[in-house]
């Protein structure tokens, strides 16, 4: 194709336009990464000093409330600058193509005209050759461009601006207001709410929170002071020889946790009463497995997901996606990898088990499936593919209509599953972002929620429907915790909230600073708060606020505590403690 000269000129403003269009947008994005790299959004001046004086005066109510509104524009704002980062990874790539391109037909048609009569032959060899250089260093930025901008993408949370709710409003039209809708606007009122019905074992805690996944612990007499620091009502405590953010799990007297050290995963089993290592098997050599580590966030690492055992074997999974079945003295029944499990933060989906099923949420950047496995021999049952993004929370077993479910809170979907066949139940599209915290459920309903999300309360079936909901209060990555009456939940900016779990009223908030990342648990007719600090803030399971005991661990922690024989067993990012008063 000949273009005119007028073409060409025209050719080479567009393309200067573009590159330096492109060289903006690249700086510009190169910055906002370092700066969301670097900076805390809670490093704030204003911040910190409002919560100085908060812990000044506890009880100022309204200064608590300052604090909650800057700590959620806070986030909102840095997970703004995120999305910001997404578009202009695809804004780079359009301006690199359009640079590259009209680079491209200029100098495929323009003519080298000597400025002077007889000029050698080697000046318009140099120009040819400088021309050259353009090409090859715009193909470069072009390639760059292209690459940066998918490993960005990969690298920020999901955006669904334009996905709508139900009545056709955009989810994050109204993310801290108050929902209007309730159960009696679904037909509810006269809906009596039924008996207490779900009993766990009091010595079993089987799974990651616990017997079904559900947050809930079985017994009574469990401790509500301790401090670990002092020795108070410690019984024992004792050093995982490997990293490990997965949470405790326990069977009769034997406690499991898994850790890694490089690509090999590790299970440990321990004397709950003791805090001895009884064994320790390696999860590796196993066919498939990759030599080298899948993208991770590697504060998390390869042991993130728990442990789930019964009476005759523990299983446990990896980020390599190695997942290993073992008796109860550490042989091994078999092993298998379900394939890489690479995803931007890391592997976090817990394991569990329905009867003889161990089930598996598979999720990766590249697959999303639930997996049902024979726990005797490792046989595939079933395998349901699943659409959406890859997420970080954990299946629950429940019942409803007398159907088993295997529930997870997915995005978009919240999504129940028949444990024996794997079958889809229902289906009810929900969520956006980075989807973290698991599924609360109890008799009634199920609960779905995550930060800059909502929190939607679903009535379960095959007409399964979102009966209430709230934007104000959501959790980034710990789970929500229901009995029949309440649902409780606790945020990563540190607020508790306690929401009546039929209607969605919020029947009352309490601000404890730090954040949260363990899982509530129920037991005993109190709720056990973990913070990230460490310390744990005892209430009662009520609809009115009462703070039993506040009892420090003095270690960091992020994982969910196990309850069992009126003991309480703590994973810390250095050490495991066995909590007791006996």
């Amino acid at each position: 194709m000949k273009l005119k000269e007028k073409d060409i000129s025209t050719l080479k403003v567009i393309s200067q336009i573009a590159g330096i269009f492109t060289l903006v947008v690249a700086i510009t994005m190169v910055f906002s990464l370092i700066q969301l790299k670097t900076i805390d959004p809670l490093d704030n001046p204003v911040l910190l000093e409002l919560k100085e004086q908060y812990d000044r005066d506890p009880d100022n109510s309204n200064l608590a409330e300052q604090i909650r509104a800057m700590d959620l524009m806070a986030r909102k704002a840095y997970f703004a600058s995120r999305r910001q980062i997404e578009i202009g990874s695809y804004l780079l790539l359009a301006g690199a193509i359009v640079f590259i391109f009209c680079l491209r037909l200029i100098t495929g048609e323009e003519k080298v005209i000597p400025s002077e009569p007889g000029e050698k032959p080697d000046t318009l060899l140099k120009q040819k050759r400088g021309r050259q250089l353009i090409l090859i260093s715009a193909s470069v930025i072009t390639v760059g461009a292209i690459v940066s901008s998918f490993l960005l993408r990969d690298d920020l949370p999901e955006i669904r601006a334009a996905k709508q709710d139900k009545t056709g409003s955009g989810l994050f039209a109204n993310i801290f207001k108050k929902s209007t809708k309730s159960f009696s606007e679904q037909g509810g009122e006269d809906f009596n709410i039924p008996a207490e019905d779900f009993e766990p074992d009091e010595t079993n805690f089987p799974f990651f929170r616990g017997q079904d996944g559900r947050g809930i612990a079985g017994g009574s007499g469990y401790p509500t002071e301790w401090d670990g620091e002092q020795g108070t009502n410690i019984k024992w405590k004792m050093k995982i020889p490997t990293y490990g953010k997965s949470s405790p799990v326990i069977w009769g007297d034997k406690l499991f946790v898994t850790g890694a050290e490089g690509t090999v995963g590790v299970v440990y089993c321990v004397d709950k009463n003791s805090g001895e290592i009884l064994w320790s098997v390696s999860a590796t050599g196993i066919e498939g497995e990759p030599e080298e580590l899948p993208e991770m966030d590697m504060e998390a690492g390869m042991a993130v997901s728990s442990a789930a055992v019964n009476d005759e074997a523990v299983c446990a999974i990896f980020a390599n996606g190695n997942l290993i079945c073992l008796d109860m003295d550490g042989n091994k029944k078999w092993g298998l990898n379900v394939g890489v499990l690479d995803n931007v933060y890391g592997y976090s989906c817990s394991l569990i088990i329905h009867e003889n099923t161990l089930i598996v949420q598979h999720d990766s950047n590249k697959r999303l499936s639930m997996m049902g496995f024979d726990i005797n021999t490792g046989e595939m049952i079933w395998e349901t593919p699943r659409d959406g993004s890859p997420v970080w929370s954990s299946p629950v077993l429940s019942i409803f209509d007398d159907q088993p479910q295997v529930i997870i809170n997915g995005n978009p979907a919240v999504t129940a599953y028949d444990p024996i066949d794997g079958k889809e139940l229902w289906s009810v599209d929900c969520l956006t972002g980075d989807v973290a915290p698991s599924l609360a459920v109890n008799s009634i309903m199920v609960y779905a929620n995550t930060d800059y999300a909502r929190l939607a309360a679903i009535k379960p079936g095959p007409e399964a429907e979102i009966v209430w909901e709230d934007n104000y209060y959501t959790s980034d990555v710990s789970s929500p915790v229901a009995n029949n009456s309440y649902l409780f939940i606790a945020t990563g900016y540190g607020d508790v909230a306690c929401y009546d779990a039929l209607k969605g009223d919020t029947l009352w908030t309490h601000y404890f600073m730090e954040q949260y990342y363990a899982s509530p648990i129920i037991a005993d007719d109190k709720v056990y708060l973990l913070d990230r600090g460490g310390t744990t803030n005892i209430i009662k399971a009520s609809n009115t606020f009462e703070l039993i005991s506040v009892s420090p661990l003095g270690e960091p922690v992020d994982c969910t505590p196990a309850f069992s024989d009126k003991n309480i067993y703590i994973r810390g990012i250095y050490n495991l403690y066995c909590i007791s008063q006996e």
